[in-house]
């Protein structure tokens, strides 16, 4: 895959293939490392276009056919990272973690020249305590977490995806892997579990034909797993309903989650799994609930719970809008109507090109629409964002 320019800082791919997600993720392992060095040691450097040093740069790189990497870096962060005698440059999904590192933040970093951002990170690292955990990708800087196990613990992809696999074969037969997804940011892998769909589905498919909300009667349980390497997500595993031909994913509530920190490890995510099971009743008889509860004007409703939970105000409108355009101007429905309607935020995000990254926070976010109180954003009148 070396002709997809995987060291890209926007580099991204699907997987349909369960094998080859496997060989990808092994290949990946074996073209990156992670290091340790005293926080001090780090020295930043700026790389900009049409500067003396980016040329440099580029004709040493030109050397064994590696321009296009500095190439690409001086197009996105512009920064190199020097450590233990080496130097690496720098993508752009490491910036969250130096940052955090470096013990910095504010919306001013974005406005200060290169030059002066380095200084800012050199001199914050020159004070920082303890070591740096450095991940290096197909030659860049991926991220650069605490050195101290407390502080980040690894957890690689490949046998967190491998222990997934193993246990939904062992426990949820006739599982499919469906899709999978990655950038240097983040991993994701979606299954269906289709084997369980009887015995977990049954009451609420009774439910929902009770109530005509025909959409759903063709739901079935699945699986979302997510990980990244960079800070930006927990070894997550997240219960979903799959509906309809295209996959359209309705977020079932909160996932079982491994934070990369204190310690842990593959058998703690290993033993965490057991409790998948409970967790998708759990979670199928919270979205049950919410059918229970009436509501009499769904488009400012849908409205006042998108904006409640952090859903951007255009997405808000084009999915409020799209319920309306499809059920008309009702005089009312349930909660798990607008919930499903909601569900629309994350489709009309992919179809956007949102990053992986972006898609399990809006997955997250809509989840959260399960424990607030519907009755309080039930009102008549215009609606004002």
């Amino acid at each position: 895959m070396t002709d997809q320019k995987i060291f890209a800082d926007n580099f991204r791919c699907t997987f349909s293939d369960p094998g080859d997600f496997l060989q990808f993720l092994k290949e990946r392992k074996d073209n990156s490392h992670w290091m340790t060095a005293p926080s001090r040691n780090l020295v930043f450097e700026s790389l900009e276009k049409d500067t003396q040093m980016g040329e440099l740069y580029l004709k040493l790189y030109d050397y064994d056919g590696r321009a296009e990497i500095i190439a690409d870096t001086m197009e996105n962060t512009s920064l190199l990272l020097k450590v233990n005698g080496e130097t690496y440059p720098v993508r752009s999904c490491a910036i969250k973690s130096i940052l955090e590192r470096a013990r910095i933040s504010g919306h001013a970093l974005n406005k200060v020249s290169k030059k002066v951002f380095t200084q800012i990170l050199n001199y914050c690292m020159d004070v920082a305590s303890g070591d740096s955990l450095i991940k290096i990708a197909d030659d860049k800087v991926s991220a650069v977490h605490g050195g101290d196990p407390k502080d980040y613990a690894v957890l690689e992809m490949l046998p967190l995806v491998q222990c997934v696999q193993t246990i939904l074969d062992r426990d949820f037969s006739g599982n499919h892997f469906l899709t999978a997804n990655f950038d240097h940011a983040i991993v994701t892998a979606i299954w269906s579990l289709d084997g369980q769909a009887d015995e977990l589905m049954d009451t609420y498919r009774k439910a929902v034909k009770e109530r005509g909300i025909t959409e759903a009667m063709s739901a079935r349980p699945g699986l979302r797993f997510t990980t990244s390497d960079v800070g930006v997500s927990a070894a997550n595993l997240y219960p979903i309903l799959l509906i309809g031909g295209s996959n359209r994913i309705v977020p079932l509530g909160d996932p079982l989650k491994l934070d990369h920190k204190n310690g842990a490890n593959l058998e703690t995510f290993e033993s965490g799994m057991d409790q998948l099971y409970a967790c998708f009743k759990e979670s199928i008889e919270r979205q049950q609930q919410l059918m229970d509860v009436d509501i009499r004007y769904p488009y400012t409703t849908l409205l006042g719970v998108l904006k409640r939970i952090g859903i951007t105000k255009k997405l808000s409108y084009e999915v409020a809008d799209l319920f309306e355009g499809q059920n008309g101007v009702q005089t009312g429905c349930n909660a798990y109507q607008l919930y499903l309607a909601m569900s629309d935020v994350i489709f009309l995000a992919q179809c956007e090109g949102a990053s992986g990254a972006r898609i399990a926070q809006l997955e997250e976010n809509v989840a959260r629409a399960l424990r607030i109180n519907w009755h309080e954003y039930d009102r008549p009148g215009d609606f004002k964002w």
